[in-house]
């Protein structure tokens, strides 16, 4: 490219090479043609309608990359050079770079026109409209794929809520109708308890427990006793409070089971004072004991008597007096 300050310009030297540059040109000798051209633009400062023939000359050499830099260099010094802008824009087509060759054959077109840029620019056109076709169904197939993937996601999310639900609601059926604690088997009958048909009062002895306790026929009641606890709707609803469900668990695995409890004044009086497994166990009592509650057992001579279950046991222990074997009343007529 020119460079030059002017003093050593030489414009005559300049137009005979521009003159052998079209000659050759017009022969089709591009190659000789580029170095006329090339020898003019280095002798003086070159126009734009030169630098758009040897853009011209390396355009049909095949070379575009050199030919887009002439005709930017033309436009530089003449934006309405409609050679330059019909080179550039074919340079652009053979890249494929059609949108760009789009706007530059129409400029051209509106500046000067001519016969084969329009061609170019008809067929360039379509394929545009071609390329933006493809787009907008690429477009459209990526957005339907995301929102089938979507539907997919919501669909699985609603399935796998549908199911936490129902197992939910399973498992909190299968709580509320059990007939037995999970893990308990069932349990035979109170140990030592035997089948007793009914105490009938011990002579000398314990006051209060006139005919045995109820439901407690024999060994087999003690199921039939757990099988209507575990029915009732009020046991049922206390079960489903974790702390209440150990408490009971502790009951009735635990010596002598709910019977048990009762010879260990500490523990029943530690579940009866808790303030949400206490009331539950109070109305679990009433209803092992066949009332609202155990009503005083009267009481063994020299105990002063236990006062039922609410708040725990009434009587002091420590009164309670040691008593031989010989001493004891016989049961057994």
């Amino acid at each position: 490219m020119y460079s030059g300050d002017g003093s050593s310009d030489d414009h005559e030297k300049a137009a005979i090479a521009k003159t052998a540059a079209s000659r050759l040109k017009s022969s089709g000798d591009y190659p000789a043609a580029l170095a006329k051209y090339t020898e003019a633009v280095l002798l003086a400062p070159p126009s734009a309608l030169l630098l758009a023939h040897r853009a011209h000359c390396l355009f049909r050499m095949d070379r575009r990359a050199a030919a887009v830099r002439d005709c930017d260099a033309a436009l530089d010094r003449n934006p309405d050079s409609a050679k330059a802008l019909r080179i550039r824009g074919e340079c652009h087509v053979r890249a494929g770079e059609y949108q760009k060759a789009l706007g530059d054959l129409s400029a051209a077109q509106s500046i000067d026109f001519d016969g084969e840029a329009a061609r170019m620019l008809k067929e360039t056109t379509a394929k545009c409209r071609e390329m933006d076709a493809e787009r907008v169904k690429a477009k459209n197939e990526e957005e339907d794929r995301l929102r089938k993937r979507g539907e997919e996601i919501k669909k699985a999310q609603e399935e796998a809520r549908r199911e936490a639900e129902e197992e939910e609601r399973s498992s909190a059926a299968g709580a509320a109708g059990m007939g037995g604690m999970p893990g308990m088997g069932g349990m035979g009958g109170m140990p030592g308890m035997g089948g007793m048909p009914g105490m009938g009062g011990m002579p000398g002895g314990i006051p209060g427990m006139g005919g045995g306790m109820p439901g407690m026929g024999g060994g087999g009641g003690m199921e039939g006793m757990m099988a209507g606890l575990m029915s009732d709707p009020e046991v049922a609803a206390g079960m489903q409070n974790p702390k209440v469900m150990k408490a009971f668990q502790d009951l009735m695995s635990g010596p002598g089971g709910p019977m048990g409890v009762m010879s260990n004044p500490a523990k029943l009086q530690e579940m009866m004072s808790d303030p949400e497994v206490g009331p539950f166990m109070q109305k679990l009592m009433g209803k092992v004991m066949g009332g609202g509650g155990m009503g005083g057992m009267g009481g063994m001579p020299g105990m002063g008597g236990m006062g039922g279950m609410d708040g725990g046991f009434g009587g002091d222990m420590d009164d309670m007096p040691d008593l031989d074997d010989d001493e004891m009343p016989d049961l057994v007529d």
